[in-house]
């Protein structure tokens, strides 16, 4: 870089200085010779300012993309943490809606299998048991405790008192078992 400007610095004051001998008394034959060495050189500047110009517009683009590089791989990088963040520290867990789906139905169906007694305890497997506590558990996050006592376990309005009983026994249930 130092080199092109070195040169076109060169070629500038060749001529000026060409360009000041033709003016100067000199024979027609020396002015003329002076004349057609500093229209040479003010072309070669003229070729030498280009890729100049070229150079120094390359490095300049070259800049501004390293920069935008730069400023994208610190928003991707504050984006990232950010999400690591909202993980951690998240309110509630998300679930896809498939997920939500999948819980809620084999909640309903678990419940709703006719060797459910809703009088008293649950008559079923340990499985089963299991995968009821489970699906109650993960709706009570995700819907809350007012979801899974009028959706699932049909028990509100008057019977919520009852619902609250079945779902009470539900959790403690789990909790005992280590579920």
């Amino acid at each position: 870089m130092a080199d092109r400007w070195l040169k076109a610095n060169c070629l500038l004051a060749s001529a000026t200085a060409f360009w000041l001998a033709a003016l100067s008394p000199l024979p027609q034959i020396g002015r003329g010779i002076s004349y057609s060495l500093a229209l040479v050189a003010s072309v070669q500047l003229v070729g030498e300012s280009r890729r100049l110009i070229a150079q120094d517009a390359r490095r300049a683009a070259l800049t501004a993309m390293n920069q935008e590089l730069e400023q994208v791989e610190i928003g991707l990088h504050t984006q990232q943490q950010e999400q690591a963040l909202y993980e951690i520290y998240g309110a509630a867990p998300t679930y896809p809606p498939e997920v939500k789906q999948e819980l809620t139905t084999s909640l309903e169906h678990l419940y709703k299998e006719p060797s459910a007694d809703r009088a008293d305890e649950l008559q079923t497997s340990t499985s089963e048991k299991k995968a009821l506590y489970l699906a109650v558990k993960s709706l009570i996050e995700v819907k809350g405790k007012t979801y899974v006592l009028e959706k699932v376990l049909c028990l509100s309005g008057g019977q919520w008192e009852r619902g609250e009983q079945v779902l009470q026994q539900i959790l403690e249930e789990g909790e005992r078992n280590g579920w």
